[in-house]
This record gives structure tokens, sequence and C-alpha cells, in this order.
């Protein structure tokens, strides 16, 4: 499947559905809109909601198959699929893919895939930037509150792994802000203490844009520090809690 498409639709589909057959609910604010150029092709078509428009991709059963098969692709309240199943895969259009990080046009991607899925009955999602296999109300659940204006969806969007000596990071916030994040914590520090603070950096980061420069802030308790030293690439950013006192 093209690495242009990030957002990966999963559903029993036959294998006869066109994309042309597919039908959103009256409370969808996308158009299903073909240009001619496109008619010739079922497997593509535009979806053009509040000026935006968004290409959706048909994608075969061998195509989920080899999403579901990436080395790392981390399983949300869902499990590998015990049948095939077939998608539809969503990005940007070209016109707007240099601003697919802006939150509007993110929103606006999360809130087509949220009624596609409803339109074709979706078991799950792969979000391909974070690796993340997510189910689908799952899903729904994690980006309705983002797409009334709430607060970026760190969960449904970036992964956090451990790494083999310990520190945690993030897979997917680099397509938000070209960076990603690795941060490491006191010994006595549970691993929830981390991934809370690391979610809340990341929503920042993801909304706010890249760390640029080296600096040292006050944490989220009273006496903790955050060291955060971007690498001379910027495309990593150490970030190092220090505590003094009870936390």
């Amino acid at each position: 499947m093209q690495s242009d498409l990030p957002l990966l639709i999963l559903a029993d589909m036959p294998q006869d559905f066109a994309l042309t057959e597919l039908t959103l609910s009256k409370e969808a604010p996308a158009v299903i809109d073909l240009a001619p150029a496109q008619i010739q092709n079922l497997d593509r078509v535009s979806a053009i909601t509040s000026g935006m428009t968004f290409d959706l991709v048909r994608c075969s059963s061998d195509e989920v198959a080899e999403n579901l098969a990436v080395p790392g692709l981390q399983h949300i309240f869902s499990e590998p699929p015990q049948k095939p199943l077939s998608g539809i895969a969503i990005a940007p259009a070209e016109h707007i893919s240099a601003a697919k990080s802006d939150g509007t046009i993110n929103r606006a991607l999360l809130d087509l895939a949220r009624h596609v899925g409803h339109a074709i009955k979706a078991s799950s999602i792969i979000w391909r930037p974070a690796q993340l296999h997510i189910g689908f109300d799952y899903f729904v659940g994690a980006i309705d509150h983002y797409i009334a204006g709430g607060p970026f969806p760190v969960l449904a969007q970036i992964a956090i792994s451990e790494t083999p000596d310990g520190k945690m990071q993030t897979s997917g916030l680099s397509y938000f802000a070209g960076q990603e994040i690795c941060i490491s914590a006191p010994a006595d520090y549970a691993a929830n203490d981390v991934a809370k603070r690391l979610v809340r950096i990341a929503h920042e980061i993801a909304t706010n844009g890249k760390v640029e420069e080296e600096t040292v802030i006050n944490g989220f308790t009273a006496g903790e520090r955050l060291s955060i030293v971007p690498d001379e690439s910027g495309q990593i950013v150490e970030i190092a809690i220090t505590a003094h006192g009870p936390r």
C-alpha cells in the first residue's frame, strides 16, 4: 500500500465492493465527489469536507495483511483478525498534504474516517505513522472529543514503547512535528507516571511544533525538573526527569 496513506480502515467487505457504492450517513460533513478522471478508477475517489479534499483508496485483503504484519505493530483494544479483511485508506489530497499536521486537517481526516468506518461496519483501523492497530469503537471514543475541539488524541495517533535501556519513547509524533521523544526518569518513578508525562509532552509538541533549543523547565510536581535536549538532527528530543522531594 502507498506510504502516503496514513489511515487504513479495516472491514469485512465484499470483494467486488467499489468506492462508488460508499454511502455516508446524513450526519457526515463530507461529500463523496467523483471527478471525471476518477470515474475510470473505482478504487480511488475524493471526499470533500469544509473545502478540504481527501483521497479514499480501496485496499485489498493482501494489502491489509501486509500492514497487519508490520514488525512492532501495537494492538490497542484489538486483535489480529481471524479472517482476511479488506479496507479503505484515507489521506489528505495533494493540495493539503504539506499541512497534514494542521489541527483542522487532522480533525477533518479523523472525522471522515469515523463516518467511513461506520458506513462499512469497520472492525478496526491502522494508524500507520505510529504502527497502531486500534479497535474501531475505541478509536471513535478516543477521537470524538478532539473532533469537537478537545485536546490532541495522543493515544490514538502516537505510540509509546519502552527502550531496552528502560527509557520510554514515542513513535508517530514525527508525522505531526518531525520529531520523536525519548524520556528517562528516576528509578522510583512508576512506568505509568512516566507515560503520563510523555503523553502530556507529546500533546504539547504535536500541537505547538517541535522543540528547537535545549532548555530546562519545571516538571509536573513540586521539585520536578525536565531537561530537554534536541539531538543535532532535531529529529529526537531527549527528556530527562529529575526530582527533589516528595512527589
